[in-house]
């Protein structure tokens, strides 16, 4: 995976080459954010990411891919409306799931990167804190090729979350710690993954990689890549749900169903079907 290989065929989105090649800190990082009726929370996110690069001593070149999935909010607009910001606004036309504008996200990118970049997934509802990229970035440097910002880690907090969904994300690591021993947050979308390891997960897995539609498309992707993996590390993640504006998009119930499915099936190596 240390080589540099593009996938032929589609010219790199990085705008001038250079904006993404000559960056001081190495391989560039492109940030993705799917994104559904996130007009209130897409812009203070941005203008975070912004600062966080800004302040970021030889920050690397970078650039931020909005996946808007189908919004019927002024999403699209708001995701341009941050100047300074590198981006890149791909529009599903129809509402077609977390999983789907996380297929979308990855291919764009997978199709302009390098091996050695770095993909950082966020959640557009500005609960993930952009400040925390640059430590996720020194672990893939030194070696990690998947880096998670966990719940689990020693000065992790959680703020605004009730009661209930903190027993059920507790109760759901304890699960697939003892059937997936690899990490201990499996479910939370904000990650660092180096490209090599995606196109390896594109290339091994093909129309399966990624297929589910909804969130378990978090769990689905570590468990998939787990293996090949040369390191999983975990940085503590400072969770804010108080600054979310709207009300949160999962289904609680038919994620956990889904999710139950697919456990079932990764655990007897069943690479198909949610």
């Amino acid at each position: 995976m240390g080589a540099r290989r593009r996938r032929p065929g589609r010219a790199p989105d990085r705008g001038p080459r250079g904006a993404m090649s000559a960056g001081a800190g190495g391989a560039a990082v492109w940030v993705l954010l799917p994104a559904y009726h996130e007009e209130g929370n897409l812009p203070p996110l941005l203008l975070d990411l912004r600062e966080a690069f800004a302040r970021w001593p030889g920050a690397p070149a970078w650039r931020v891919v909005v996946v808007d999935d189908g919004s019927r909010d002024a999403t699209a607009a708001a995701a341009r409306s941050v100047p300074g910001v590198p981006l890149t606004l791909l529009v599903h036309e129809a509402n077609r799931g977390l999983g789907a504008a996380m297929k979308t996200g990855i291919e764009h990118v997978l199709a302009a990167g390098d091996d050695d970049d770095l993909l950082v997934s966020m959640d557009a509802d500005h609960t993930h804190p952009p400040e925390l990229i640059p430590a996720m970035v020194e672990r893939a440097r030194a070696g990690a090729d998947i880096v998670i910002a966990s719940r689990y880690r020693p000065g992790a907090e959680v703020v605004g979350l009730v009661a209930w969904r903190r027993w059920l994300s507790n109760a759901a690591s304890g699960v697939f710690r003892l059937l997936f021993p690899c990490a201990r947050d499996y479910t939370c979308g904000y990650r660092c993954y180096r490209l090599g390891l995606l196109r390896w997960g594109e290339t091994r897995y093909g129309r399966d990689f990624l297929n589910q539609a909804g969130f378990s498309v978090m769990v689905d992707i570590l468990l998939k890549l787990r293996r090949k993996a040369r390191r999983i590390d975990e940085v503590p993640l400072v969770l804010r749900y108080d600054r979310k504006r709207g009300a949160s998009k999962m289904k609680v119930m038919k994620t956990i169903g889904t999710t139950l499915r697919l456990v079932g099936r990764r655990f007897v190596g069943n690479p198909r079907g949610p």
